[in-house]
């Protein structure tokens, strides 16, 4: 594969959540810290921690469950478009919990009584995934489910994780009893400059690499001025670049690599003109050719990987003559080598 091209162990910018690959920014220490303590401690009853697409949302909370804290039973729901009533389905679900009929009141007796049964000092919590996506009815009906149980423990608690817009929508009139009920919030923002650059560090060396080895000091630029700061930005950039040097056989990526990455990441969007501006055909005609080379030389780079020992031609041997066509033209012998497999 590719990342063996760069002496790595495996590919070190995959885009699936992973708790070992976690980035502790100072960003992220602040979200974890609001994160873990709704987990354990909060008595609001909710905790929201939001951040734009691709900042590591999903792989911060993946992080906090893989840690398996003691006294508490936590419940992942990551379709925030189900019903209130499917939600407590999988709810029961993965409490083992049976409930005397498939009504929403029998759902909600059911769990009621687990919560009423708990010892005290034990807590569940619920989280939801994109819950900006979560409809004002169940949101206000999450807010009344979070009153159950018995009324002097506090057993139920719910983290909303989500993208800013979350936010916005809990100022709306409609949730304003949902906003109060909220103990803990957290902001989880973009890497700074110096922190992207320990990102790309902390990523190839868990690969057994270095970012020295892999990217020249004007590539690591163009990834810090690209990037944005966004982990899953980063991540895309990065793998696309190594591919490209890899179909070109190169031993590091470049800052035009970066570009052609960065090209075919963004497509359409690099067009994209400032109010009042409009793009040259100088600057279309760029973008383009860095997107068509990119493309093109990640197909090359696929097909070094599917076909890694691909057979050449052998060189016609000086002391034979040319075949004869039978027009009498003289040509070069050829011979077509097919790759046998087992």
């Amino acid at each position: 594969m590719y990342y063996s091209h760069f002496g790595l162990d495996a590919p070190p910018f995959q885009l699936t959540p992973s708790p070992l690959a976690l980035y502790m920014s100072k960003a992220h220490r602040e979200a974890y810290s609001a994160l873990e303590w709704g987990l354990l401690h909060e008595s609001s009853g909710f905790t929201v921690v939001v951040g734009e697409v691709g900042t590591g949302k999903t792989t911060l909370v993946m992080a906090a469950l893989a840690r398996q804290y003691q006294d508490l039973r936590a419940i992942y729901l990551g379709n925030p478009k189900l019903t209130f009533q499917e939600l407590m389905k999988l709810i029961l679900k993965q409490l083992n919990l049976k409930a005397q009929g498939r009504s929403r009141l029998a759902y909600l007796e059911a769990f009621d009584a687990f919560l009423c049964g708990l010892p005290a000092g034990q807590r569940v919590v619920i989280i939801i995934d994109e819950a900006q996506d979560l409809s004002d009815e169940t949101m206000e009906q999450l807010r009344l489910l979070s009153n159950g149980g018995r009324p002097d423990q506090k057993h139920l608690h719910f983290v909303l994780v989500g993208q800013p817009e979350l936010m916005r929508r809990l100022k709306s009139p409609a949730l304003r009893q949902l906003d109060q009920r909220i103990g803990a919030r957290s902001v989880l923002r973009p890497l700074e400059s110096a922190e992207v650059l320990e990102y790309i560090e902390q990523r190839l060396s868990l690969c057994g690499g270095s970012a020295k080895r892999v990217f020249d000091s004007r590539a690591l630029r163009q990834i810090v001025r690209h990037s944005g700061g966004i982990p899953r930005r980063i991540n895309v950039i990065c793998h696309n670049a190594m591919l490209l040097a890899y179909a070109r056989s190169a031993a590091h990526v470049n800052s035009r690599m970066v570009q052609s990455a960065v090209a075919e990441y963004d497509g359409l969007r690099g067009f994209t003109p400032a109010p009042g501006e409009r793009p040259s055909g100088d600057r279309i005609r760029r973008w383009l050719g860095l997107a068509l080379e990119s493309l093109a030389l990640r197909l090359l780079g696929h097909s070094r990987a599917l076909y890694p020992q691909e057979p050449t031609a052998p060189e016609p041997d000086a002391g034979s003559p040319p075949a004869i066509s039978q027009n009498g033209a003289g040509t070069e012998k050829s011979e077509t080598l097919a790759s046998q497999t087992s």
